[in-house]
């Protein structure tokens, strides 16, 4: 009886903390969906104490609906939509695939806009200047969590952290926004031309 009583008391928190949540989300939805393009320049940090890890990579991400354009310092990956390009640019190689409907779920694209499908959220907590709000997968998968920071002035993602369930961390801290840039024709593909020692492997 105590337990039941005890799940009645936290019950209008959680529903409470719920509510609050969807409505910074369905804020950041909007503020989203407004723009034409973006440009987030953001650092990437992966940890992993069992397995000693702790690097950091900075990386700029360049998105126009469900185009975009990922430079990181070691590769590139460009999507049109229809095809894909990774361009290993230490081994002046590309390969060349079809867009996946199953892989783009998890797609850089996807990264202003991960909250909307296959999670709960919860809003956790706030600091000065973000909102912390948890998203759980509702389906079992490799990560157990996301920790999504949204900038309170701008109600836009200022960054997340994955975690997975060998207790890693994926951090994405954006450093730099830019909305409704203008890009030029061609960004969203992999010019062979401008790369003519690039080996290409198409595989689509």
């Amino acid at each position: 009886m105590r337990k039941l009583v005890f799940i009645f008391l936290l019950l209008p928190s959680f529903l409470f903390s719920q509510d609050r949540s969807n409505e910074i989300l369905d804020n950041v939805s909007k503020k989203t969906a407004s723009y034409s393009t973006i440009e987030a320049h953001f650092i990437n940090t992966i940890i992993n104490e069992k397995a000693g890890i702790n690097e950091s990579q900075k990386g700029v991400l360049y998105l126009q609906g469900n185009l975009y354009r990922l430079e990181l310092e070691e590769q590139t990956i460009i999507s049109d939509g229809e095809s894909n390009w990774i361009h290993l640019i230490d081994e002046e190689e590309v390969q060349i695939t079809e867009v996946d409907d199953e892989e783009e779920s998890m797609s850089p694209s996807k990264m202003f806009t991960i909250y909307q499908e296959g999670y709960k959220n919860q809003f956790v907590s706030e600091t000065n200047s973000n909102y912390i709000i948890d998203l759980i997968p509702i389906e079992s998968g490799s990560f157990i969590k996301i920790e999504l920071r949204i900038s309170k002035k701008e109600m836009t993602i200022a960054g997340f952290t994955l975690f997975d369930k060998n207790g890693g961390s994926y951090a994405y801290d954006v450093q730099l926004f830019k909305a409704n840039q203008t890009f030029e024709e061609g960004f969203f593909q992999f010019n062979t031309s401008a790369h003519p020692h690039v080996d290409v492997i198409d595989l689509r």
